[in-house]
């Protein structure tokens, strides 16, 4: 609710004119000082009015003050909730990003492997390499197949804990 400063100072003003306007029709109309409090006294019941409405307004608007503290109360209920299953999901997603790069790695060593492993083809292929250049290519290889085979152990092993 958008609540305008202009329309209390209108009513306000309003109010200080009528206040004012009565006091010059009592002054100026009513002759006599005795006329006037005889006058003045018909308004006492107007005034316990206004009192009593005044306060009725003070009680309701302290009735309003304390609903909307239970919504604010309820709506930093609902935050809390949310940043819970926020900060949750950024746990999941920090975790799930941790997994992506570690099997990057894996995945990044595996292909080395591999160049290397083609590389000593080419090297165990080549007829015109001597035979210790052959000899050493092949013993090569096999440790590259070894560690090839040995990552894809703890790969799966690391599938097996999860």
């Amino acid at each position: 609710m958008i609540r305008k400063p202009g329309r209390f100072l209108a009513l306000a003003i309003a109010v200080v004119v009528v206040w004012m306007l009565s006091f010059l029709f009592i002054y100026f109309f009513i002759n006599n000082w005795s006329d006037r409090g005889a006058f003045g006294d018909l308004f006492g019941a107007v005034n316990a009015l206004f009192s009593g409405l005044a306060f009725a307004g003070l009680l309701y608007t302290i009735i309003l003050q304390k609903e909307d503290l239970l919504l604010q109360r309820k709506e930093i209920e609902l935050n809390r909730t949310e940043l819970k299953k926020s900060a949750k999901a950024q746990v999941k997603s920090e975790k799930a990003l941790t997994e992506q790069v570690e099997q990057m790695k894996i995945t990044a060593r595996l292909n080395a492997l591999n160049t290397l492993i083609n590389f000593y083809n080419i090297q165990i292929a080549n007829t015109s390499n001597p035979e210790e250049i052959i000899v050493k290519a092949k013993q090569k290889r096999r440790e590259v197949i070894k560690e090839i085979d040995s990552l894809i152990q703890r790969v799966s092993d690391d599938e097996i804990l999860d």
